[in-house]
């Protein structure tokens, strides 16, 4: 498979591992979904992404989402069922990494495409404002 270059922003096909099941001794997620490339080193190849999820956050924490809007799901390629980034956490891994998945529509691809940029600049500006408050968990996968 021919691996785009990872770029902040681009959102690809993951099995993404909840920090939850991590800590329950899970290696890997439950299921394969979207997430958002938010660091790329070209130095190290460590890239760090966000997960993207249908469910709406939960009361009283909705102030660790991000809903897409539907015109933006629509230029990246997301389907229109409702898509929210998670703010909380993220998985790094070293690029292309064994968790990639190919896309079900298309499977010689493994990103769907890039949020546009000022939305992206929005959700960064939002991660880093958590991170100052040691709000953001990390899990390292490989």
């Amino acid at each position: 498979m021919n691996y785009p270059d990872p770029v902040p922003g681009l959102v690809i096909r993951y099995n993404y591992l909840w920090r939850k099941d991590e800590l329950e001794g899970f290696a890997l997620g439950e299921k394969d979904r979207p997430c958002a490339i938010i660091l790329a080193s070209r130095k190290t190849g460590l890239v760090t992404v966000i997960p993207i999820t249908h469910s709406p956050p939960e009361p009283g924490e909705e102030h660790l989402s991000i809903e897409i809007p539907l015109d933006i799901c629509r230029q990246c390629g997301l389907d229109s069922g409702g898509n929210y980034i998670r703010l909380g956490e993220t998985n790094r891994f070293l690029w292309p990494g064994i968790h990639l998945r190919p896309l079900l529509s298309d499977p010689s691809r493994i990103d769907y495409g890039v949020l546009p940029k000022p939305f992206f600049e929005s959700v960064m500006a939002r991660v880093i404002e958590m991170v100052e408050k040691q709000m953001v968990s990390l899990t390292k996968r490989s």
